[in-house]
């Protein structure tokens, strides 16, 4: 446990070095980069047997990388402790808007409803993996387990908005209630994850689309989100795993042009949800079952 402790500080201790090396000449600003980059072998260095902490050792080391590439991208001056606070923290430190500290309501209502949805659908997990097979092991496993992502993203958010509330913090837009999309369209550029979605389309889809390329900025931002979530998969789940989430990403570009062709913005409720959660859940095996090679160790 200690040695894990240390590898998780290893990985802050570089980030935060980056983040101060993130200003300056030329050299200095790749050698952040670089410096934070390097972190990337170091979840192998975890016991084969912790996938969960080598899934977090990897999505820190690039998170971080992503992090520190915004700092690098930004053309206004950041103070020192801003840049430290952007690398490591969970929302975008550079244009958040400082409020009265409060207690967000909304938020709270949030957690107290997701959280005990995370123990439900990690209950339904483990019984379908001790008492179940076949198909009725999958399909319980399967819906449970959506729940249980899905409620335990929905946690995290609520926890991170309930901090940063009381120290005065407004760290929206994070996530918005990616379960009323209409169309896989909205659910992936105005709900779900907008840090990482402000990340792929400054850093990529916008530099093509103002070229004209925006269908090529598209594929290129889906893409490397699929590489991002394969990175950090493999080394707590392997290639076979990280490769299966990897495709849940790829496979959101044909649905994509798939609804342009058939107008589904046009379409009335509860057509459109039905369009867009229906895929959504056929194709969230492909997301969720990685997922639960991490976690369903923990039983």
């Amino acid at each position: 446990m200690l040695l894990l402790v240390l590898y998780v500080g290893l990985v802050y201790a570089v980030a935060l070095i980056a983040a101060l090396l993130a200003t300056g000449p030329v050299w200095q600003r790749g050698a952040a980069v670089v410096l934070v980059a390097a972190t990337a072998p170091v979840p192998y260095l975890a016991p084969s047997d912790h996938p969960t902490y080598r899934a977090f050792l990897a999505l820190g080391s690039i998170w971080f990388t992503a992090r520190t590439v915004e700092l690098l991208r930004e053309r206004r001056p950041v103070p020192v402790a801003r840049r430290l606070w952007h690398t490591v923290g969970l929302v975008d430190t550079l244009r958040v808007q400082r409020i009265a500290p409060s207690l967000d309501r909304l938020a709270l209502s949030r957690l107290l409803i997701c959280g005990p949805l995370v123990v439900a659908g990690w209950a339904g997990v483990y019984f379908s993996s001790h008492s179940l097979s076949g198909a009725a092991r999958l399909a319980v496993r399967w819906s449970t387990g959506v729940v249980f992502t899905y409620s335990a993203v929905e946690t995290v958010v609520s926890v991170v908005i309930l901090f940063y509330g009381l120290v005065g913090v407004d760290p929206r837009p994070l996530h918005d209630d990616p379960i009323r999309s209409k169309s896989i369209t909205e659910f992936w550029s105005r709900r779900w994850n907008r840090a990482v979605h402000r990340f792929l389309k400054q850093t990529f889809f916008a530099p093509l689309a103002r070229r004209g390329y925006t269908e090529l900025g598209l594929a290129l931002a889906f893409v490397v989100s699929a590489l991002i979530h394969f990175t950090f998969m493999v080394p707590a789940v392997g290639l076979g795993w990280a490769a299966v989430m990897g495709a849940f990403f790829l496979l959101q570009l044909p649905f994509l042009w798939a609804e342009r062709a058939l107008g589904v913005v046009r379409w009335r409720a509860p057509w459109n949800r039905v369009w867009t959660l229906g895929l959504l859940l056929l194709s969230s095996p492909l997301f969720v079952e990685p997922v639960l090679q991490i976690v369903d160790t923990w039983g």
